[in-house]
């Protein structure tokens, strides 16, 4: 529990006990529990606060991840645990991803998510302790032994028609090395989605996974609650069980440090929805901009509140506030088309080019569809229009 979520617990873990807690200052950043919680910042977090905004983001969707450039690797996949597998996974690089992203040059680490709350951090550059991202991995042999194989009763599976063909000993060639690749294929099939079964365990291992190769090839080793420990390859504590730090069902990417003034972004709430609509959001160090603006109403020029603001790309979403006024902060540099849309108005775009620390101002006009209906009858009893075309102009209309 963080530092909020014990004080909860202390004071009754109950509905009078946020009541009790709500002038506290849990995490001790200088601002109360209520304060935080108005705010929308994390109470129990001391690097949060109200003042810090959330940090740059993009999403990405699955079609777009495939418009990247690929990566497929056939590699060991070896667990302490759970059984040892083979397996060629299909993606883009890590590396690739983050700089399609837009990760900044003093990037030092990033760490994935997946909705279960398990995360894994990786390194940018080998030589140190964790998994890295900007490297190729050494080259691994095929190994094979009958005494392993789980369809004989081992507990390494050679089931995967990648693995056709091979024999004990041979070198494992992939085109451009091993890498730690952001995968969502697994020998041709798409990643199974994720789910928690009864027992709130995570199943399945999609949309996304991330997948590192081992840093020392090993074998594939016994599992370490097998009794048996008298096989050719016996469980070794020290060996490279690289499969542990494969993260299953990614929902969320966290690129570090975080820049002064930003905090987590808050992808949480949705974090299932991420797995159901097949994307993966990238925050944190990104190279980013911001574009504000105003809608009102063509006929009228007056400022026209909730309309919804949508991007063609990354995800990026706000509505308008009474006074027509809307800001999107934190968009990856890039070139944007904008979309605002409201009930009983024809929807109108807008191109936007966001440029590193600088904020675009646009200013979006839109037609109302019972002006278009006023003006199709106006035309209509001019001859210059059918009834048919009023009727359908006004279906229009009605359908909003």
């Amino acid at each position: 529990m963080n530092s909020y979520g014990t004080d909860y617990k202390n004071a009754g873990r109950n509905v009078a006990a946020l009541k009790a807690i709500e002038n506290v200052d849990s995490d001790g950043d200088g601002y109360t529990n209520k304060e935080e919680i108005d705010a929308l910042s994390y109470p129990g977090d001391a690097t949060d606060d109200p003042t810090k905004v959330p940090a740059p983001r993009i999403t990405y969707t699955l079609p777009e991840l495939e418009a990247l450039a690929q990566h497929k690797q056939f590699l060991l996949m070896n667990t302490s645990r759970s059984g040892d597998f083979y397996a060629e996974y299909e993606g883009v690089t890590l590396l690739d991803l983050l700089n399609d992203a837009g990760m900044a040059e003093n990037t030092t680490t990033v760490t994935v998510f997946a909705p279960d709350g398990y995360f894994y951090t990786y390194e940018m550059l080998p030589g140190g302790t964790y998994y890295y991202i900007d490297g190729t991995y050494p080259a691994a042999q095929f190994y094979y032994d009958v005494q392993a194989d789980s369809a004989y009763g081992g507990w390494c599976d050679y089931s995967a028609p990648s693995c056709l063909g091979r024999n004990n000993g041979d070198m494992i060639t992939v085109a451009g090395g091993l890498r730690l690749i952001f995968a969502y294929k697994r020998d041709g099939a798409y990643l199974e989605d994720g789910y928690l079964d009864k027992e709130n365990r995570l199943q399945g291992e999609g949309p996304f996974r991330s997948v590192p190769p081992q840093m020392i090839p090993d074998p594939p080793d016994q599992l370490s609650t097998a009794s048996n420990q008298d096989v050719i390859w016996p469980y070794d504590n020290d060996a490279d069980h690289n499969a542990g730090f494969s993260a299953r069902t990614v929902v969320a990417i966290r690129i570090e440090p975080l820049s002064e003034g930003t905090t987590d972004f808050n992808w949480y709430e949705g974090g299932w929805d991420y797995v159901d609509n097949k994307q993966v959001i990238i925050y944190g160090n990104i190279v980013n901009g911001n574009v504000s603006g105003t809608v009102v109403n063509k006929g009228t020029n007056q400022p026209i509140g909730g309309v919804k603001i949508t991007s063609d790309k990354g995800d990026y979403v706000d509505l308008t506030d009474s006074n027509g006024n809307f800001s999107i902060k934190g968009l990856k540099v890039g070139t944007y088309t904008l979309t605002a849309s409201c009930l009983n108005y024809q929807p109108a775009s807008i191109e936007v080019t966001i440029t590193q620390g600088e904020t675009q101002t646009v200013s979006i006009a839109l037609t109302s569809l019972w002006n278009n209906v006023i003006n199709v009858y106006n035309l209509y009893a001019t001859a210059e229009a059918t009834w048919q075309d009023v009727m359908n102009c006004y279906a229009a209309y009605a359908a909003q």
